[in-house]
């Protein structure tokens, strides 16, 4: 059965724009730093609130925010790596 009005459009906000001028590295670099930010509260949560339920959902964003944090910074290494190499 179709439906008879659809759907409003979904108006998304965002509370920060990138610069055009950003380079790639300083990218990396600054989405670690937010990921090992994201990963701290995560774990301090999870600590302060230690055997109640949905822990696990967490458990999972964490470890999520982890894989994220350690390709970010492995793509950093690499780009760091290149910028050593002699030409």
């Amino acid at each position: 059965m179709k439906k008879l009005v659809p759907d409003p459009p979904r108006v998304v906000h965002s509370y920060f724009c990138v610069h055009a001028d950003l380079l790639p590295p300083d990218a990396l670099a600054h989405t670690s730093e937010l990921l090992r930010g994201l990963i701290e509260t995560l774990e301090e949560h999870r600590r302060l609130h230690a055997g109640e339920p949905r822990q696990n959902m967490l458990a999972n964003v964490t470890h999520a925010a982890d894989m994220a944090c350690a390709l970010v910074e492995h793509a950093l290494a690499r780009l760091n790596i290149e910028q050593e190499l002699p030409a």
